[in-house]
Order: C-alpha cells, then structure tokens, then sequence
C-alpha cells in the first residue's frame, strides 16, 4: 500500500510539473466523457417528459394515422391516404369496440385579440370527444359539444396563448380572430409544459369543420379513439381494423393502407427513435476516447524517452520490473481520470444549462459517472501498458549511459 501512495505521489508531481502537456493530452478524454454524460442527462430528461405525457393520455388511447409511427420519407407508401371525417363518422357507428373516437388536424396559425397576436402556433381541428381522449385539463369554461362542433365558430385556448393576447384578463365570451374568421373563447386549458416541442400551452383548438374551412386538407390529419370500457385493448384494435378496412372497401388480401396504433406501439418507437441517438453518442465518444487515448500513448513514449536515465538508475539501484510498469500505468490512469473528472464536471453543467433554458427534466442516472470514470481507467490501462512495457524492459546499463 505504501508504493501505491508513493507512486500516485510521484505520478502527480510528474503531471504537475508539465502542466500545459497533461491539460492537451486530456483534452480528448474530457470531450467524450461530457458527451456521455450530457447527452445521456438530456435523453433521460426527454425520456421522462415523453412518458410523463403518455401517462397523462392514459394507456388505452387509439390512433388511426396514414402510416406506421416513426420517421418517414416523402409521403410513405404510395396506397396510404389521412383518415376523413366521413371515415371517423362511419367508425362511430359502426365499430361497437369504441366509445369515443375524434378526427385531429393540425396546421400553424396566429390568435388576435384587439391589435394583439400571438406568435407562431398549433390551430388543432377537432370534434367534442377530443377532450376526453386526450384527457385534456380545463382551466376555465369549458370544451365545445357536438352541437357547437357541427356549427358555432367557437376555439379553447391553451394558456400560453392566453397569456400572450389576453394578460390577466379572462378571455371567455371574447373574440379573437383566426386566420381572418372570428371565433367565440369557450374555454382554457391548464397549463401543461413542453414534450419535444409539443405543448397544449400554445394552441387553439377549434372544431373540425371550421378546420377544414381555414386550411382545408391537410397532410397531418388522424383520428384519436377510446375503447369502450368492457373491451380489451386488443380486441378494441382489431375490431377498428377491420371496421376501417370495411369502411374502406379494401380487398382481401392487400394491404391496409392505413395504422393503427396504441401508446405502446408508440413507445416501443419512440424508444427505437431514442436508440439510434444512443449509438450516435458511443460513437462521438468512442471517436473522442480513441484519439485521447492515441495522445495518451504517444506522450507516455515521450515520457520514457526523457527519463531514461531516471529508468536506469531506478532499476541499477534494484527497482523491480513491475514497479516500473506500475509507474508508468499509473500515470496514464491519473490523466485520464483528470480528464474524466473534467468531463463529469462539465457534463453537469449541460445538465444544469438544459434544465435552467428548456423545459426538459435533464438528469443524470447514477450509474453513468461510475461508469464514465470506470471507461477512463480502461482506456489509461489500454493505452498506457505499451509504454510501461517498454519502460520497464529498458536495459539499466544502457538508460544510465543515455542522453
């Protein structure tokens, strides 16, 4: 235990003494570990805001959408279309398996209000069973019904978007203009936060109808459904299904041309989506770690070079084989822990930066800085033990004579 401290003792005075030399070698291993730990803080904040927002719709919510969920070329397959509101009313009353079903559009608008507008926003087009579906939070008034759904220029607003044209001042029973039409506030929605640029705070949710009459057919159209509450989901599934390929006379035997969801199916993409940047962050930090630790040897070669003649009279003085090896070993693992120190450090100050400007949870698991410090004195080990190699096979005679 003694040569243990003795030698970290001599490591560091050794580190310190080249100051500038040790900051450029870690350099390499500082950047791979702060990309670990700062991109695994911010997938683990969109991860828990992500399933804190499928909890919030529930786990038995159905989507019928023009393709599969994930990322999609173009327009995906050339026999898929969006689901039409003549669709979603067929389904109604026809698919036993549902209590609630709802079209959904979404386009990008602006709410006025006497002069004032909004910026940028979601115009969703809906019908009455919207509200449940997605489980949405009223704070004030309430969501139009199927009545005003079929006829009145009515909107809920989420309260970003409250906030922004209206102030303190309550906004139900006043006007605000959309796309140049008037529409009546009926109600509010409860703040909800941000899930990847998604948020209920900016939006103005309007019926369908008069959707269609502000943007006419858009490409971001599908229906949200709940099953009824004796049906399992899976039976809920399979009946909507083959109820919509009823409803749209698709032969037997071709495809759908349509999906049909579920919050698992959902996840389970998600978490597909959330792997690929996974891989991405080994491979920026498995990059940055191997030229680290290429540095790292070449600068313990330069080390054994410029105390040869330390080496020799070490070892011509009866320093065993191993404790020279020991020396040089443990100096490439103290820099690379310098530099994982470093890292960690500075991937918390992502996290703190993420969580401080976004709206995202940004953490970090507990088991990614053991880790993180545990990859460091791998690659101090792998890249080191050449060197202490060479150093400690040095012949004393000869390092003694060395200049």
């Amino acid at each position: 235990m003694n040569w243990l401290w003795e030698t970290i003792r001599i490591a560091l005075a050794s580190l310190r003494a080249n100051k500038l030399r040790t900051l450029l070698t870690v350099i390499g291993v500082v950047i791979g570990i702060s990309t670990i730990i700062g991109m695994l803080s911010l997938i683990n904040g969109i991860n828990r805001s992500v399933m804190t927002e499928f909890e919030r719709l529930g786990p038995n919510v159905l989507y019928v959408t023009r393709d599969e969920p994930g990322i999609h070329v173009g327009r995906g397959r050339r026999d898929s279309r969006a689901v039409t509101l003549e669709e979603v009313e067929a389904l109604r009353r026809r698919c036993r398996s549902l209590k609630r079903i709802s079209i959904v559009g979404e386009a990008r608008g602006r709410v006025g209000y006497r002069g004032r507008k909004s910026g940028m926003l979601t115009i969703r087009g809906s019908q009455a069973d919207y509200v449940d579906i997605a489980n949405l939070d009223i704070d004030e008034g309430r969501f139009f019904d199927r009545l005003e759904g079929e006829k009145a220029p009515v909107c809920v607003l989420g309260r970003g978007v409250v906030e922004t044209i209206f102030g303190t001042v309550s906004p139900l029973g006043k006007e605000v203009e959309i796309q140049g039409r008037t529409f009546r506030v009926l109600g509010t929605l409860m703040e909800s936060g941000t899930v990847l640029g998604h948020s209920f705070d900016d939006t103005a949710i309007i019926p369908y109808r008069w959707y269609r009459v502000l943007f006419g057919k858009t490409p971001q159209e599908y229906a949200m459904a709940s099953p009824a509450g004796d049906v399992e989901l899976g039976e809920a599934v399979d009946d909507l299904r083959l109820t919509m390929r009823l409803v749209r006379k698709v032969p037997l035997g071709e495809e759908d041309g349509f999906a049909v969801s579920t919050q698992e199916t959902l996840v389970e993409t998600y978490k597909k989506l959330t792997a690929s940047v996974y891989w991405v962050m080994r491979i920026v930090a498995s990059i940055a770690l191997l030229v680290s630790g290429v540095g790292i040897m070449n600068i313990m070669l330069v080390v054994v070079m410029e105390r040869t003649a330390e080496i020799g009279l070490r070892k011509a003085v009866g320093a065993p084989r191993k404790a020279i090896m020991g020396q040089f070993l443990v100096e490439s693992v103290l820099m690379t822990l310098t530099g994982g120190l470093v890292g960690v450090g500075l991937g918390y100050l992502i996290r703190l930066v993420v969580s401080s400007a976004t709206p995202l949870p940004a953490s970090v698991p507990i088991w990614a800085v053991p880790l993180s410090l545990m990859i460091c004195c791998a690659v101090g080990v792998f890249f080191g033990l050449y060197p202490a190699v060479r150093a400690s096979g040095l012949d004393p005679v000869r390092a003694l004579r060395y200049e």
